[in-house]
């Protein structure tokens, strides 16, 4: 399989390897996006029209630093891996191995509420511990709960996804036909007794709508760090951060939620500028190379998040195949450092972009 993996030089040989062998419904499912998926495709084409400055005369290092430090940890790369689900839809070991892909790597896994294995079984899989996604199910007593366990395993950090409190018109996806297989579960769901039935078909089961008094109860529920995933509006961000946030995610659900949302990249500069340094901030939406890592890092992203890519990876070859699609990344990040004259990931600043 190594060899195999190495003939795929672009995450978009990943991408064509990962649809020839998944059947055509899983293959909707993991791929597909809101009803016409536009904005599926802008997130991608976003970066088309974001030019790079290259710095005349300016790197005297062979080997350009990639690392960046995220609340004060140093990861090997400014990639994370967002939270996904159902990832046994694509292996077997599914969040164990992405975590365990990412640990390798030198970076951290970002594990959803929906996961097949519990929470504490993928944390405890890994030595440096995962960042732990957030869905609101039923009442807050049961947040309440799903904070707790996240606490007890070891999360070092909360990620409260705020942009998918309600179901989206995945219109590919029902067409396919997609149900659940029934090898697919929410093990974590089940560990919290929130899920005791059958599995839900649609892979999906009904969340509470979110509100600020519920992010600021969340806030007050823990000490972990706290990360607001779904802000598109700068007003947004800054209402986040002064609730009490550490940092926000600019996504728009990969355009999986609302047909038409803004690119992610569109929105970063604006939010990047809202935040202005009180916290972090991560995007994620249409990544497809290193280029567009480096892209998003000089429109203000302090690191990136990728969901589709490792999930490619996954279902190629589990644990080394998401470990292969990091470290490709991360040459292309070196290549993208090299050519733009810099030394490292921190020199990337805006004057290394513009936009068409």
């Amino acid at each position: 399989m190594a060899r195999e993996l190495s003939a795929l030089l672009t995450l978009p040989d990943f991408e064509r390897a990962a649809d020839s062998v998944l059947d055509a419904a899983s293959w909707a499912y993991v791929a597909g996006g809101a009803d016409t998926q536009v904005t599926v495709r802008a997130n991608t084409e976003a970066f088309d029209r974001v030019w790079l400055r290259p710095r005349a005369l300016g790197s005297a290092s062979e080997k350009p630093d990639t690392s960046v430090s995220v609340f004060g940890e140093r990861l090997a790369l400014p990639v994370l891996l967002a939270p996904t689900s159902p990832q046994r839809l694509l292996h077997d070991d599914a969040e164990i191995a992405t975590a365990r892909a990412a640990e390798a790597a030198g970076t951290v896994s970002i594990v959803s509420t929906d996961s097949h294995h519990a929470f504490p079984e993928v944390a405890g899989s890994v030595k440096g511990g995962c960042w732990f996604q957030l869905y609101a199910y039923r009442s807050r007593e049961d947040v309440a709960a799903t904070i707790a366990l996240a606490e007890e395993a070891g999360a070092t950090a909360l990620v409260v996804t705020v942009d998918a409190s309600h179901a989206a018109r995945r219109i590919t996806t029902r067409r396919a036909g997609f149900r659940t297989p029934a090898h697919v579960d929410f093990g974590n769901l089940r560990s919290l007794g929130i899920l005791t039935g059958a599995i839900p078909d649609g892979a999906r089961i009904e969340r509470l709508p979110l509100t600020w008094d519920d992010l600021e109860w969340i806030r007050n529920r823990t000490g972990m760090r706290l990360v607001v995933k779904g802000i598109l509006r700068p007003e947004d961000a800054e209402r986040c951060l002064d609730l009490g946030a550490d940092g926000v995610i600019v996504s728009n659900h990969g355009g999986r939620q609302l047909d038409g949302a803004v690119p992610s990249l569109v929105a970063l500069e604006q939010v990047a500028a809202a935040v202005s340094g009180r916290g972090l901030v991560l995007m994620d939406g249409g990544i497809r190379s290193g280029v567009h890592v480096v892209k998003a890092l000089a429109l203000g992203a302090d690191a990136v998040c990728i969901g589709r890519p490792y999930l490619w990876g996954l279902g190629l070859a589990g644990q080394e195949g998401v470990e292969a699609v990091l470290d490709l990344l991360k040459d292309e990040i070196e290549d993208t450092l090299l050519q733009l004259g810099a030394d490292s990931v921190a020199d990337i600043g805006p004057d290394f972009a513009t936009r068409a």
